[in-house]
């Protein structure tokens, strides 16, 4: 059992905890004197689609080519802004839904309503009265429970929390409370209305005229009594608490009563047990057990990772810190609902940062690296149902912007599909490369599972990203196909002049994801029997991987100084990962990657915890476990909130998913054709087990190993086919077959 646990309430959003079934959030704060649950609902989101596209951008982009192949690059920089930077400039954004403050009144009289409306639950630090003893709050990463437990003013009080994907509402447990219960969203204006005498609604429309919601409390068990739009609870209490909004529903308010009044008819008992049967099973599929200290299990979460901080080492937390990626992947997308944004589904701002939207030139992607190899292969499904979203929109800014066919996406994305170019800023605004490396999840999800079908059904979008690039791409002075206007994600380089730049026609980074997506292609087409030799005969022009003097990888089709070395986006290892273009069979390619590596981090590399996520992928790939394990401790103790969730900062959610994914990497890789067993272990992970790892070709891999070494492993395969170990050895199998593998043996049980 794997929990988060906490000796004080939380005192601010930092501090509280995620719950959620994909479609609803809510961060508990756990309160004694004042309980929030701030709730967001996937869909809400301020404005409607938007045509965003610069109607200067076609005739202008042959202008800023050619200025970009003459070298003129702050002329070619000037006009991109102009011409080819969105209209208007940003894309829409998402917001919170709604507060439930749930207000203790008769418990502790020295706090005040008025004082406790003022601070509207943000800083709960407060709000706890001195007296409040035993006080425990946790979160349970395998149930999906919240709890809370203390003794005040004599008596014992308990709450409980879940979030329901079964039946789709917040439910509330409280016991020993006497409490008023409110809802609200900030200082928004909503209309606020109690709908009978025992449910109270909220409902509006985000900005711009947005989504509408609605957001509604019942109170199901228990005394109750509502004095204008207050809930009055007396003794044990039982709340649901269901949001809908305009996105899905044509009357949100109703679709939000029905969903209450569905769940009411179960009572909270078998709404917990229905959730219990759909949320435990699925983190049951995988598990991590290093060995770890007993001792420090007893600790309160936040004082385990000050410990960290302060230099000492806690395998436990990381076996935690896995899980909780996984946890919260399964918490913020589910079939049927909308992908995991930059916070996941966890935003208290109405202007979050970066619109808390898709960024799709990592953060996006990096969301979902786990879904495949942590055994949440289902989670991966509303990444690309969103892309269908995007493809209309992608055909129309191909067409509009470049005179292309195909679909084209830029840097960022929103609830809308928008496709067109976000913001102005030149180092990531003209980048081309969204939608194609969007497509290299499609081919990765395939290359999992095996379903065909799936392939059927989405293999137009890859084959559509590539006829953009076919239609767009030209040779270069060098003979290569590339990609231009383009930058290397967000870097600048210097040239030999001193002059500065970021537009580009030679960004390594272009040319490793078209051979990704191109190779892809030929493989998937293979797989469904299609003619793929378009796309091989594009594979052999693209610019090869390139290493300069000082024996890194090149990010640029020459050997620019850059401005900022130690630079966050580590764009030119693409190749390395999530690509699969060096491998430790290609000596000098592989150097060059960990030189690359080295020298960003020599500079101050890594101080984004996303940033910090990716390094650790990296270096389970070259193989090195000592580095990521170094990393692994530099992200708990730098770029870790007192709730374990990552800190960009501020808060962004794919630092944990990418870094649950490269502590997988550290165990099990599988891009090479063949498994590769405990590739990354650090030295002092000295003995331990890992269960329900997933592995291209279809694979499920148990295995344990001792002072650093495979014990053994159990591999189930999903499909009929041959099994191949990075040491040579193979085996032939049939779908269902569990073949057993030590340093000695290799049978089918």
């Amino acid at each position: 059992m794997r929990k988060l646990y906490y000796q004080q309430p939380a005192a601010n959003w930092n501090e509280a905890l995620p719950l959620g079934n994909g479609r609803i959030g809510a961060m508990v704060f756990g309160g004694a004197a004042l309980d929030r649950l701030q709730i967001n609902e996937d869909s809400l989101w301020s404005g409607g689609f938007e045509d965003r596209v610069n109607p200067s951008a076609r005739e202008r982009i042959p202008e800023i080519k050619e200025l970009i192949a003459q070298g003129r690059i702050q002329e070619a920089e000037r006009l991109a802004l102009r011409a080819f930077a969105g209209t208007g400039d940003n894309e829409r954004h998402y917001e919170p839904m709604a507060d439930v403050l749930l207000f203790f009144s008769e418990d502790d009289p020295g706090f005040s309503l008025h004082a406790i409306r003022c601070l509207n639950g943000k800083d709960m630090g407060k709000c706890t009265p001195k007296e409040t003893e035993a006080y425990v709050r946790s979160l349970d990463l395998d149930t999906g429970l919240h709890q809370v437990k203390y003794h005040l003013h004599g008596a014992d009080f308990f709450r409980e929390c879940f979030v329901s994907a079964p039946d789709q509402v917040i439910c509330v447990r409280t016991s020993g409370h006497a409490f008023d219960a409110f809802i609200r969203r900030g200082l928004q204006v909503g209309k606020l209305q109690a709908v009978d005498s025992r449910t109270v609604m909220l409902s509006g429309t985000a900005a711009n005229q947005g989504v509408s919601y609605a957001c509604a409390v019942k109170v199901i068990r228990g005394e109750a009594e509502m004095i204008g739009a207050t809930l009055c609870c007396r003794g044990d209490n039982d709340l649901l608490i269901a949001g809908a909004t305009s996105f899905r529903y044509a009357d949100p308010a109703q679709a939000a009563l029905e969903m209450l009044s569905a769940a009411q008819e179960r009572g909270y008992d078998q709404l917990k047990q229905r959730h219990l049967q759909d949320f435990t099973p699925i983190m049951a599929r995988c598990e991590l057990r290093i060995e770890e200290d007993p001792s420090l299990e007893a600790l309160p979460t936040d004082m385990r990772l000050r410990r960290v901080a302060e230099g000492l080492e806690d395998k436990g937390l990381v076996n935690t810190y896995f899980q909780l990626g996984r946890y919260l992947l399964a918490c913020s997308s589910r079939p049927g609902t909308l992908p995991a944004n930059l916070q996941g589904i966890w935003n208290q701002e109405f202007e979050p940062p970066w619109g808390s939207k898709y960024t799709i030139n990592i953060n996006t992607q990096m969301n979902y690296w786990l879904a495949e190899s942590c055994n949440l292969s289902e989670m991966h499904l509303p990444l690309f149902e969103h892309m269908k979203r995007m493809l209309p929109h992608g055909r129309d800014v191909a067409r509009r912007m470049y005179g292309a066919s195909g679909w084209v996406a830029h840097h960022n994305t929103d609830l809308w599909g928008d496709c067109a170019p976000q913001d102005s800023y030149i180092a990531s605004t003209v980048w081309q490369m969204g939608a194609a490396w969007l497509c290299l999840h499609i081919a990765e999800h395939y290359d999992y599972t095996g379903d065909e079908e799936f392939l059927r059904e989405y293999l137009p979008l890859m084959k559509e990203a590539a006829e953009f690039f076919l239609c767009t791409m030209a040779e270069d002075k060098d003979g290569y196909l590339s990609v231009s206007p383009s930058c290397s994600p967000e870097n600048t380089y210097i040239l030999p002049s001193g002059e500065r730049g970021c537009l580009c026609g030679d960004a390594a980074m272009d040319a490793q994801i078209l051979r990704e997506l191109f190779g892809a292609l030929v493989r998937c087409g293979q797989a469904l029997g299609e003619d793929v030799s378009a796309y091989e005969a594009v594979l052999p022009r693209l610019r090869p991987l390139q290493i300069t003097p000082r024996g890194t990888l090149m990010e640029w089709g020459r050997d620019y100084e850059e401005a900022e070395i130690g630079h966050r986006h580590i764009s030119h290892l693409f190749a390395l990962h999530p690509g699969t273009q060096i491998t430790c069979e290609q000596q000098a390619l592989f150097a060059a990657a960990h030189a690359t590596l080295e020298r960003r981090l020599s500079h101050g590399g890594g101080h984004t915890g996303w940033s910090r996520a990716w390094i650790i992928n990296f270096y389970a790939r070259l193989q090195d476990g000592e580095k990521c394990w170094r990393n692994i401790q530099e992200l708990l103790k730098h770029s870790t909130l007192p709730n374990l969730l990552d800190n960009h900062p501020p808060f962004q959610i794919d630092g944990n998913f990418g870094a649950a994914a490269g502590i997988a990497q550290m165990l099990l890789q599988s891009h090479e054709g063949k498994l590769r067993l405990l590739p990354a272990l650090p030295e002092n992970w000295h003995s331990g087990r890992v269960r329900g790892l997933r592995a291209k070709g279809g694979y499920e891999v148990d295995l344990s190993w001792t002072q650093g070494h495979l014990n053994e492993a159990t591999i189930t395969a999903g499909t009929d086919g041959v099994l191949r170990l990075s040491d040579g050895r193979s085996i032939k199998h049939k779908a269902g077959d569990r073949i057993h593998v030590t340093i000695d043996t290799l049978a089918i049980l």
